[in-house]
């Protein structure tokens, strides 16, 4: 069962080009991850940027971000996590990390009872 993430961020006034040279770093790690299904930027105003991810589970989410820790910490850094909506089942790392941050929504499967 896939596992995905839409997250919307706004950059802070000039950090752009720290954010994108991130953004594409973890772009290009996705690539060689065979877990990672989707990983893909998008922007439709100059700093604003959506990403969508697709992982075959929330386990494989987690290893992309602990191998992508040193970039996702210049992503925050560089910008602040506007919304984010997981959809799938989630393990407790995930409720937990979810529970501290208002702008995440978490959308368990409809009629799932691994959500």
């Amino acid at each position: 069962m896939s596992f995905f993430v839409r997250a919307r961020f706004d950059v802070r006034e000039g950090r752009q080009a720290e954010f994108e040279e991130a953004a594409l770093a973890l772009r290009t790690q996705a690539a060689g991850e065979p877990e990672t299904l989707t990983y893909r930027w998008f922007s439709a105003v100059p700093g604003s940027y959506v990403a969508l991810e697709e992982y075959v589970d929330s386990d494989a989410a987690q290893a992309h971000n602990e191998r992508g820790a040193k970039w996702l910490e210049s992503v925050f850094d560089c910008a602040e996590l506007v919304s984010a909506e997981i959809y799938g089942p989630t393990g407790a790392w995930l409720r937990e990390w979810a529970a501290e941050r208002p702008q995440v929504t978490l959308f368990p499967e409809f009629g799932s009872e691994t959500a």
